[in-house]
């Protein structure tokens, strides 16, 4: 029952965020086509916690990269749109899965270097359960706090993901992500 109130709520703070910058004056469409667009890249490995709710409830290490950079496809005037790309690994308890997401994300600069943002995560999760493995396509939310300064680059992300299970094969989930890395 607690999960499927973090998840609403999650969800509900990527929709507001998403429907604000939906309201914003003078997006831009496919801006990396422009010149002088800067996409100002970070890598970051993360780690931290996932918990699929098919698995006993078991918090399990989930550890990955994180590649973002200002949103290329879509961009409000001031640049708040960033991109998103993950791919977390997780292997625990006879349950094995990579999932590769997308996740643009509206940004709210909080002044020295902080930021938090939320959106949508789209995904495909390669999951195996030990019984039966899949390609699963997966949705959900995410709400993520990030702090730039120079070079170094670091975040941490709340994140809620549902797949559609395929013939006894199912990876919903939440994971409590922290990232660390370097700025471009």
């Amino acid at each position: 029952m607690k999960f499927n109130r973090l998840a609403s709520a999650i969800l509900l703070t990527g929709l507001t965020l998403g429907a604000t910058a939906s309201q914003a004056d003078g997006l831009r469409f496919f801006p990396g086509m422009e010149s002088g667009f800067k996409f100002e890249p970070s890598v970051a490995l993360t780690a931290g916690v996932m918990n699929v709710t098919t698995a006993n409830d078991n918090a399990s290490f989930v550890y990955g990269i994180d590649i973002n950079m200002n949103c290329g496809l879509i961009q409000t005037p001031d640049n708040r749109i960033r991109t998103h790309v993950q791919i977390n690994r997780v292997d625990d308890s006879g349950v094995k899965a990579t999932s590769v997401e997308l996740s643009p994300r509206y940004t709210v600069p909080l002044g020295g270097g902080f930021s938090v943002g939320a959106g949508p995560v789209l995904g495909v999760v390669m999951a195996d359960n030990g019984n039966a493995d899949k390609n699963l396509f997966g949705y959900g939310a995410v709400v993520g706090a990030n702090y730039r300064k120079g070079m170094y680059y670091s975040g941490l992300d709340v994140r809620y993901l549902n797949t559609k299970e395929r013939d006894n094969v199912d990876f919903e989930n939440w994971a409590l992500i922290a990232k660390v890395g370097i700025n471009f």
